[in-house]
């Protein structure tokens, strides 16, 4: 009766160890974002910067964070979310337009959810993270699959930086035209960013 005690209780707590040892971290954004928009036109590029992001990263917990110690299961959740009043250029036109064509009114964030991470491969003292998810913006709902370089920050926080080539008829917005059609955006953007999570 003693012995068998002894091994119930055993079991109990290495039970409990496990349930500890696999506890979720959430993480958020730490400091100011950098994230920027890139257009081109027929006849000039353009640009816009965006000034609020909010995000949260829920995350297995791991001994130590190290590119070589990530792996796909330990990412459970990620959002982003970015008030489309926060995007702004160097011209005021320029800035009421991109909030008129995203619909602020109606739909008034871009949102990021992660679906799944695909693949980690480590490149020097970086990891290489291709995943896939999906971006809500104007409302609409567009699939994408991203590649993201992580590195580890001296105090402990994860960086996160790449580029998103995004469509804008893939959210339903048709390319801005001006002066009779003859100045006439191209449907592709470029979003590059460099966030921290802490």
């Amino acid at each position: 009766m003693y012995f068998k005690k002894i091994i119930t209780t055993s079991i109990l707590m290495l039970f409990m160890a496990g349930t500890v040892l696999a506890q979720d971290v959430t993480l958020n954004i730490q400091g100011q974002p950098q994230m920027h928009i890139d257009g081109e036109a027929n006849v000039r590029s353009w640009d816009a910067a965006v000034e609020q992001v909010e995000g949260t990263l829920v995350m297995a917990e791991v001994e130590e964070m190290m590119p070589e110690n990530l792996s796909a299961d330990l990412f459970k959740e990620m959002t982003l979310t970015i008030p489309v009043e926060s995007i702004q250029s160097g011209s005021g036109g320029l800035t009421k337009n991109i909030h008129k064509y995203l619909n602020a009114d109606d739909h008034p964030n871009i949102t990021f959810t992660l679906n799944e991470v695909n693949e980690i491969s480590v490149e020097d003292e970086s990891a290489i993270i291709t995943a896939s998810g999906v971006v809500n913006a104007n409302g609409v709902d567009s699939d994408v699959t991203l590649q993201v370089t992580a590195s580890m920050n001296a105090d402990g926080s994860i960086n996160f930086q790449g580029e998103q080539e995004l469509l804008m008829t893939s959210f339903d917005i048709d390319p801005p035209t001006a002066i009779f059609g003859t100045v006439r955006a191209r449907d592709e953007m470029i979003i590059s960013y460099n966030v921290n999570f802490n």
